[in-house]
């Protein structure tokens, strides 16, 4: 072992002394393993969609193992402007414990976690490859509350999980008023709430140069109920102009 990695090991150790790391689910002190935050145990349960799902909305249209979809009933009836999706997990469980700590409990340290998860969910890799990372933006006011915009640190945790895939990541979009959470509303009130919310951010650019509105953008928010958020997004991205626009969402009720 190397003076360097000897060193990380001894103030890893400190750190979980004077601070000790509890897992998510069961409160095991400082557990081992391939996550920080999630013990041997209980990683057994993060909820991975492995069941057959629509293609365009995600919703599951089968059981474990399943063929996708193209598309479904749903998503037919009332299509959303984004292309595509992708989810990683159910939200519940582990997957739900990780938002609610983003959201709640000031949880930017569980990026790295995320990002392991996100590594190990098959088909992720080939969705974000050469895409430009959009996060779905918060109003100024809940980030002033909050200190950070999830959809920022699952963005960046996709971008760590597959740091060879061309993704870059770009904060196109703003929150140009505020609006009461989705997590009452039904599908129809959703959709009416966060109306308009959404603006291209002035000016807009990417990676310090002018927009090309052809590169491929995918969407990036914490929590797919509806899809009301993302295609409220996907709308105004192309109502400015943009062509090619997908979503992604770390977990998704089911």
């Amino acid at each position: 072992m190397g003076i360097g990695k000897y060193f990380f090991k001894i103030s890893e150790c400190l750190a979980d002394f004077f601070a000790p790391r509890r897992c998510l689910m069961c409160g095991r002190i400082n557990p081992r393993g391939d996550f920080a935050y999630i013990c041997e145990s209980c990683k057994a349960s993060i909820p991975y969609i492995t069941g057959g799902r629509c293609l365009v909305c995600s919703e599951i249209v089968g059981p474990a193992n399943s063929p996708n979809l193209p598309s479904c009933p749903r998503c037919l009836e009332n299509p959303p402007h984004f292309s595509k999706s992708f989810v990683a997990c159910s939200f519940s469980g582990v997957a739900r414990e990780i938002v609610h700590e983003l959201k709640y409990r000031d949880g930017a340290h569980l990026v790295k976690d995320i990002s392991k998860i996100l590594s190990k969910s098959q088909g992720i890799s080939e969705f974000v490859s050469n895409a430009t990372l959009v996060p779905v933006p918060l109003h100024r006011l809940r980030t002033l509350k909050r200190r950070f915009n999830q959809s920022v640190l699952i963005a960046n945790a996709i971008a760590r999980a597959f740091p060879n895939s061309g993704i870059t990541t770009e904060n196109i979009l703003v929150r140009i008023r505020p609006t009461p959470t989705q997590t009452t509303l039904d599908r129809a009130s959703r959709a009416e709430n966060v109306r308009g919310a959404f603006a291209i951010r002035k000016p807009a650019r990417l990676s310090g140069q002018s927009i090309d509105k052809t590169k491929r953008i995918v969407i990036v928010d914490d929590v797919m109920t509806s899809g009301a958020t993302l295609s409220e997004c996907a709308r105004t991205l192309k109502a400015a102009g943009f062509k090619n626009v997908d979503a992604f969402a770390f977990a998704k009720r089911i």
